[in-house]
């Protein structure tokens, strides 16, 4: 839907551009890559498919399906270039710069202001494996900045750190001629729109707990289960046997305590106990203990999640106030940003100012259920991000540099950092 959107402010904008491609598409690159890497290995894997009952195990070899590491992209950029950048596209391929190919990682993509004015955009997607994860990673939008004003409008979705977010930044911009157009200060509005987050299956559904779990597990996950049980069982009812084992010391028969498979919790056996099959009818549960302790958490947390998704984006709108700060010459070169997003409106019952909220009441050991939703309403909490691109010439074959970035959005973290030292020999 959203990249929907960003073609459509792109083309809108382009209906009313008399020469197309040289105001609004000018400079700008499209590109589409794909790269494939040979996977981490892995030995094969053993499993034990036979033997309960003779003692004599029998082993199952699995030889392992390795399955390369890849990502293929594609993407269409304008995006101003500070100095520091190394030039990339066909014309720059080949004279010290390099081709786009979708797994650059730009810090400077994150900066709330680009070295140039007038419209800048991104569109880059990308989906791969990494060491057996699969992932699909997006980002687009579109910016504007005048001498006073700037706008964007974005979408992001971080595959592998699972975070992803819809948002429109509109700022004041402010730059202190006393500081020789260095920095850049800026307060405005940013409305955010992301998936549930911050609550925890007692919250978003109380009927897995509500009842009895066995009735909500056949509801829910669409299994069955059925009592099995021995003939004494069927003619007479239970039948409470103790059950007892051989003391290894003594010899001696001794009770046997607590709960285990086939027996309740005070180590008696009473002649039944529940199957559990799978939508299929195939058996993959033999007593409601194997059930309850195997399969079940997976199952619930398969539910809650879709749960979860079911709810959809939630809104907030925030006051942001953020600083940049660029400096280039030959010899260093420094650039940082930070914004911060101190208050904030959540427009929906589950917005993150009533996840915010029922953090704090899990911090004071207040029970889950008690939690009592507020309506719509601004409310403090600290969301920010920031970055930093630096590097020094200590001499002509010398260098050090940093580069990172960091986001912290309703508590859930995403980074990446890097620093590094460069000699180059020029002879001895």
């Amino acid at each position: 839907m959203f990249k929907k959107l960003v073609i459509g402010i792109l083309l809108f904008n382009v209906a009313f551009t008399q020469n197309v491609f040289t105001d609004f598409f000018k400079y700008s690159t499209a590109y589409a890559s794909f790269s494939l890497n040979a996977p981490r290995h892995q030995d094969d894997r053993f499993a034990i498919v036979g033997g309960l009952s003779t003692g004599q195990l029998e082993v199952a070899r699995t030889e392992m399906d390795l399955k390369p590491d890849f990502q293929k992209s594609f993407g269409l950029r304008k995006v101003g270039r500070f100095k520091y950048e190394p030039k990339r596209g066909v014309k720059n391929a080949g004279v010290g710069g390099s081709w786009y190919d979708g797994s650059e990682q730009n810090p400077n993509e994150n900066a709330t202001f680009g070295p140039v004015k007038g419209w800048e955009y991104l569109i880059k997607w990308s989906e791969g494996r990494q060491w057996g994860n699969e992932y699909l990673n997006q980002e687009y939008w579109v910016r504007y900045t005048g001498d006073w004003l700037m706008t964007k409008i974005g979408w992001t979705a971080l595959g592998l750190e699972d975070i992803s977010y819809l948002q429109g930044d509109m700022r004041l911009k402010w730059t202190p001629p006393i500081l020789d157009d260095k920095i850049n200060l800026s307060i405005g509005v940013k409305h955010r729109q992301h998936p549930v987050y911050g609550f925890d299956a007692m919250v978003l559904d109380t009927t897995w707990y509500r009842g009895t779990w066995y009735d909500f597990a056949e509801t829910a996950f669409g299994i069955d289960d059925n009592a099995w049980f021995t003939e004494d069982y069927h003619l007479n009812g239970d039948q409470d046997i103790q059950l007892y084992e051989i003391d290894p010391v003594t010899g001696e028969l001794r009770p046997i305590e607590g709960g285990g498979p086939f027996w309740n919790d005070d180590g008696r056996f009473v002649g039944v106990d529940w199957l559990w099959r799978d939508e299929n009818g195939k058996i993959f549960a033999y007593t409601d203990r194997e059930y309850f302790l195997y399969h079940f958490p997976g199952m619930l947390e398969n539910y809650i999640d879709g749960v979860k998704k079911n709810l959809g984006y939630q809104k907030e709108t925030s006051l942001v106030i953020g600083v940049d700060y660029y400096h280039y010459d030959d010899n260093w070169w420094l650039h940082g940003w930070a914004n911060w997003l101190p208050y904030h409106y959540g427009h929906d019952k589950y917005s993150y100012h009533n996840g915010s909220a029922y953090q704090e009441h899990l911090e004071e050991n207040k029970a889950p259920e008690h939690f009592m939703f507020m309506e719509p309403m601004w409310m403090s909490w600290n969301d920010y991000d920031f970055g930093a691109i630096f590097g020094v010439k200590i001499k002509d074959n010398l260098g050090v540099f940093a580069e990172g970035r960091y986001l912290n959005y309703w508590e859930r973290p995403a980074y990446d950092f890097k620093f590094g030292i460069n000699y180059q020999f020029v002879g001895f």
